[in-house]
């Protein structure tokens, strides 16, 4: 007799249901996996055989065939190893339940006992949305499980637990639901520690408020990555909807055992020497890069021209859409990547143009070379340009003058990111950085004035369709942070000020 069981299995985010069929004849013990297993899946079959003997069964005398289907789809994690054993052990007799209501997930030990796994959130909200009653889950991913509404979480620590459970020996207890907590950002950088460069952080407090892209390019020692990692203090917390998006892409990716949400927003900051698949994602088993594990937090990348030319122009479609495809052999595969782009360079090889107090050696071909490894469509894709000055030694010391507050910065961005929410909520857009050309030139206001001096900066500046706009998107940033209802000329002056270096 046929006995079924049933698991899900991951392609990118997006979780499939595994049908597991188990079907048994005389003969010399032997377990066969069909269904497009690879070598991963149908390694299991040594640990399973020795997990259901050390959990107290005997391995019956038959041909065992187990199916997973649908065929089509390859299966090449670990995560099916709890079903196709539960499938065989109601074969046996030893398992007489109904198990059509609950999905299993886990891999096997030797010895039966149950190793957590990769992607457990998204295989159980799909586990959820498939309207199963229940899952069962090893004990090291019972946290991150237990954020899923309306479904029983089992976590077990072995397979014994889970036949004693299943012969109402002694039931599993269900996890109880945690319930999601918002977590500030750790102020490992307050921005009041940071003397002078009031431009720069103006510009970030622009970047933070509308999650605009950021360039900032100075000589060595004049506080680009302090002011990138301070960055991080002014955003605000994550809500519930945007933490499960950043947890299932820690998730698949193997970050999270023994972990529940993610409640912090990433910062996430690659050396130059990454490599093009670990910055994008890829792989033989396609996992997240570091731009969606950045996903609604802050990509920094320091020494900018110094990453492949690859890499960096790899960047263009998650800048422009808020998401990467990655197409192998095997299929295609989309990870969110809605992040702000930190991006620090020097203005020269030796990092001296820009340095009043030291000479810049470099010759203009060296020079322009250098500048060249970042192209323009980049640039363009990038909404603040600042030059970051080293600040004069006399302003480092301590001073009797009040500095503003960060937690008065952090309300200002706050409340200009629960404007931009209010305003574009029925478009599902969470900031203006995010918005399309045709939603720009209905619901972005200009007064007569702003529109003037827009349209001869362009012709100056001979700003790009794409520029234009975006100047118009920071501008509609800088009045939501005034809290003015129309974009006025003084904020498209201040929005073209992080425009000029680059044009």
């Amino acid at each position: 007799m046929v006995e079924r069981t049933y698991s899900a299995t991951l392609v990118g985010l997006e979780a499939v249901q595994i049908e597991v069929e188990v079907d048994g004849a005389p003969g010399t013990p032997n377990l066969i996996l069909v269904g497009l297993p690879s070598r991963t899946v149908d390694e299991a079959k040594d640990r399973i055989t020795s997990a259901i003997q050390n959990s107290g069964v005997r391995i019956r005398s038959k041909r065992t065939v187990v199916n997973l289907a649908p065929a089509s789809i390859k299966k090449s994690d670990s995560t099916l190893e709890l079903a196709i054993t539960i499938a065989i052990l109601k074969m046996y007799g030893e398992i007489t339940a109904d198990t059509d209501s609950t999905m299993f997930f886990g891999e096997l030990s030797l010895d039966g006992s149950l190793r957590g796994i990769s992607g457990v959130l998204p295989l159980v909200q799909a586990a959820h949305s498939l309207s199963f009653q229940s899952v069962i889950v090893p004990q090291e991913n019972a946290e991150e499980a237990s954020v899923v509404d309306n479904i029983d979480i089992l976590p077990a620590n072995n397979l014994k637990e889970i036949l004693d459970h299943f012969r109402k020996i002694k039931p599993i207890v269900a996890k109880s639901i945690t319930r999601y907590q918002p977590t500030p950002c750790v102020k490992s950088n307050d921005f009041q520690e940071i003397r002078g460069q009031l431009f720069a952080k103006r510009a970030l407090e622009i970047s933070a408020a509308g999650g605009h892209n950021i360039f900032l390019i100075g000589s060595p020692g004049s506080g680009k990555t302090l002011l990138a990692r301070a960055m991080i203090n002014l955003l605000p917390p994550l809500t519930k909807a945007e933490a499960m998006e950043v947890t299932n892409l820690y998730s698949v990716s193997g970050l999270l055992i023994r972990k529940g949400l993610v409640t912090q927003r990433p910062f996430r900051s690659p050396h130059h020497s990454t490599s093009h698949i670990g910055l994008i994602g890829g792989g033989s088993t396609i996992r997240p890069g570091e731009i969606s594990l950045a996903h609604r937090g802050i990509l920094f990348l320091d020494e900018f021209p110094e990453f492949s030319r690859a890499s960096i122009e790899a960047l263009r479609q998650p800048l422009e859409e808020g998401d990467i495809t990655i197409s192998r052999a095997m299929g295609s595969v989309r990870y969110p990547a809605r992040f702000i782009l930190v991006a620090a360079a020097n203005p020269c090889p030796c990092g001296n143009a820009l340095s009043r107090a030291s000479v810049c050696r470099c010759s203009p071909i060296s020079r322009q070379r250098y500048q060249q490894r970042v192209s323009g469509p980049i640039l363009d894709r990038i909404d603040l340009h600042v030059v970051v000055q080293p600040v004069p030694i006399r302003e480092l010391l301590p001073k009797n003058n009040q500095l503003e507050s960060i937690s008065t910065i952090v309300k200002r961005v706050q409340s200009a990111r629960k404007i931009q929410t209010n305003r574009w909520q029925r478009f599902q857009i969470l900031t203006n950085s995010e918005l399309p050309s045709k939603l720009v030139r209905e619901h972005c206001n200009l007064t007569n004035a702003a529109k003037e001096m827009l349209d001869k900066a362009a012709t100056t500046l001979r700003l790009t369709a794409r520029a234009y706009f975006k100047v118009v998107k920071v501008g509609q940033t800088i009045a939501d942070l005034v809290n003015s209802p129309t974009i006025e000329a003084i904020h498209v002056t201040e929005a073209l000020q992080y425009r000029s270096i680059s044009s």
